[in-house]
């Protein structure tokens, strides 16, 4: 995913790339992607996707043309990396908030709850999660399609469905139909709808979710 993405200001150091100057550059270049990728989030959540436009992008990360055309030389490999990050936050939120000993329920749960706070971060429609996963789908080839941020979360779902098999919380599973199936539960799009359809709060669907999907995976 990403191909391409935020190398031109790393590379351009070439040889000259240790020593303060270096790491400065690297810095500025970190720092830059930063304010470029919270501006776009912005933008999308008041216009939508069709409505990002590259020019506005820069303006609102307050950088040059360039500078942004040398982290993304296109709006695609922009959504690429969004559509990355939203998965990363989610990964990088696992890892600080729960707890390696935790046993799998305590595990499913803390994921549910994380992924509902990144979307709710981002503020997403469902417009803008179907047309930015649709558009990297598209995008994605046969060798990058698990880092795509649906195969990642997938893969962390079934692991913790993996462990509660072990600990005996769970009933034998088809782990890889279960996991997939309780992404599609708790994706971007689902808990939207769930939202919007049928007006419930945040806090609401966690519940219900959390019941359906304990219920469903339960040790008989």
């Amino acid at each position: 995913m990403a191909t391409g993405v935020g190398t031109a200001e790393g590379q351009g150091d070439g040889g000259q790339g240790d020593g303060d100057g270096g790491r400065a550059r690297r810095v500025d270049a970190r720092r830059n992607r930063a304010r470029i990728l919270e501006a776009a989030w912005r933008l999308l959540a008041e216009r939508g996707l069709v409505g990002l436009n590259m020019e506005e992008v820069a303006r609102a990360a307050d950088l040059g043309k360039g500078t942004l055309y040398r982290h993304y030389p296109t709006k695609e490999c922009l959504l690429d990396d969004l559509s990355h990050e939203g998965g990363q936050l989610i990964a990088a939120a696992m890892r600080e908030r729960i707890p390696p000993e935790a046993d799998a329920t305590t595990k499913l749960r803390a994921m549910i709850a994380l992924c509902y706070d990144v979307y709710e971060q981002h503020a997403v429609s469902v417009d803008m999660m179907l047309d930015m996963w649709r558009a990297a789908e598209v995008r994605a080839d046969e060798q990058a399609s698990p880092t795509h941020p649906a195969s990642l979360a997938i893969t962390r779902t079934r692991a913790i469905l993996e462990q509660g098999l072990r600990e005996g919380l769970f009933r034998p599973l088809d782990l890889d139909y279960a996991a997939t199936a309780i992404f599609s539960l708790i994706s971007p799009i689902a808990f939207l709808k769930q939202r919007n359809r049928l007006g419930y709060s945040r806090a609401e669907i966690e519940d219900r979710v959390n019941d359906f999907i304990l219920h469903a995976v339960g040790a008989s």
